[in-house]
């Protein structure tokens, strides 16, 4: 299940379940060859109103060689 939620993410926490973002599960499906490149579906997300850092945008694109600028 792929949750997004604060009051989600805040009972995982207290149920000690392994938690990964959204660019968390980009990045994987990048390392595992299922997705070419992660910059497109970040531009994606960026289109509505998900929320994130420019800086933690930034860092996945490093991770993942791409391009920082968009």
């Amino acid at each position: 299940m792929l949750l997004d939620d604060l009051k989600a993410r805040k009972l995982a926490k207290r149920l000690n379940f392994k938690m990964t973002g959204a660019l968390g599960i980009i990045h994987k499906a990048k390392q595992e060859g299922l997705i070419e490149k992660v910059k497109p579906l970040i531009d994606m997300l960026l289109a509505t109103d998900f929320r994130i850092s420019e800086k933690i945008i930034e860092e996945i694109l490093t991770l993942n060689n791409e391009n920082a600028s968009h």
